[in-house]
């Protein structure tokens, strides 16, 4: 139980975001309407499910491995809070894409999604991961925060 303490303490946000972005990968690989026949069909006007599934994979598998060697040394460097860092921008990134498409199909029907202020939170609680991690590059335990 310790080695899971060591790599879930403090980055357990990461871990279930990362989990969703994987999940959703695969959910859009295997039904890739599964966008166009929701409120986030707004997203598929700038890209396409199988550009997002693509770019959710990669972003969920890279941060895996940033949690991964979070606190590991490879060649004298500390990889994993850069990489979780990076990865964290680019999450928010994309879930910025589905907080626009749930304005967009709030504006349409009238009234707000009640996932606009999730999404909103996923990309502040991106952003404060991307912060938090690169802080955790100038100290601390040595593992990164």
């Amino acid at each position: 139980m310790a080695i899971l303490d060591y790599y879930l303490e403090g980055r357990r946000f990461e871990w279930v975001i990362t989990i969703a972005m994987l999940w959703l990968a695969v959910a859009l690989g295997i039904s890739p309407e599964m966008l166009q026949a929701s409120a986030f069909q707004w997203v598929t006007l700038a890209m396409s499910p199988f550009f997002i599934a693509v770019c959710l994979f990669a972003l969920g598998w890279v941060r895996l491995i940033g949690l991964l060697l979070n606190g590991h040394r490879v060649r004298g460097c500390r990889l994993g809070p850069l990489i979780r860092s990076a990865c964290a921008i680019g999450g928010a990134v994309m879930w910025v894409q589905f907080d626009l498409a749930l304005v967009q199909h709030s504006l349409k029907q009238g009234f707000m999604s009640p996932g606009i202020p999730f999404w909103s939170m996923f990309v502040l609680g991106e952003l404060d991961v991307a912060y938090r991690a690169v802080r955790g590059q100038r100290g601390g335990n040595g593992r990164g925060s």
